[in-house]
């Protein structure tokens, strides 16, 4: 039977990142690009929200299995800030720093070069004042298209409301239509920063 299991495990983690990766290429399997480190891609995706919040991670199951996920976070900055002081020292021990030549980098040096060398992400008065909190969301293909995503993102939201959360924002690409329509489907609206 299908269902949103609001209770993530442990047992789950290898599940989500699966689903990290099969979504990693522009929304389709992503497994080529990583054939050397394919833990990478969650370790970037999902690894820092199950450890620093693993009480807003939902997992969507249907007959087949974990077919989705929603993981949330209260405060966007601090969770930032987690991730630089908690989580990237462990990557960069995991995972080699690449080459200084960057034309003979591949996906997975492009991301181990993003936990040696990461941008500062400082979030902007637009959103951390109205909008402190944020959403990481992904299905599987087989998932898509039947209101699942929508219970999934509801559990969430509920969940940050009851926190305290004043409100929540998305992080997505103006190129990725399919993710605008569905995001502005459920209400909300469109920020540039």
């Amino acid at each position: 039977s299908s269902g949103i299991n609001a209770e993530y495990g442990a047992t789950d983690q290898e599940d989500l990142y699966k689903i990290c990766l099969l979504n990693a290429d522009n929304g389709q399997d992503g497994t080529h690009l990583f054939p050397d480190h394919p833990d990478i891609i969650g370790d970037r995706g999902v690894g820092p929200y199950l450890e620093l919040s693993p009480d807003l991670a939902y997992v969507l199951t249907d007959d087949a299995g974990v077919c989705g996920y929603v993981l949330g976070v209260l405060d966007t900055q601090k969770f930032y800030d987690d991730v630089y002081e908690k989580w990237l020292p462990r990557m960069c021990k995991k995972y080699s720093s690449p080459q200084p030549d960057k034309s003979s980098w591949t996906s997975t040096d492009e991301v181990a070069n993003g936990f040696h060398n990461p941008p500062k992400v400082l979030i902007p008065a637009c959103l951390s004042g109205p909008y402190p909190s944020h959403i990481r969301f992904n299905l599987l293909p087989r998932a898509q298209g039947k209101g699942m995503g929508e219970s999934l993102i509801t559990c969430v939201m509920e969940s940050l409301k009851q926190k305290g959360s004043r409100g929540v924002h998305w992080d997505i690409s103006p190129e990725h239509i399919r993710h605008l329509n569905f995001y502005t489907s459920l209400g909300f609206t469109t920020i540039w920063s």
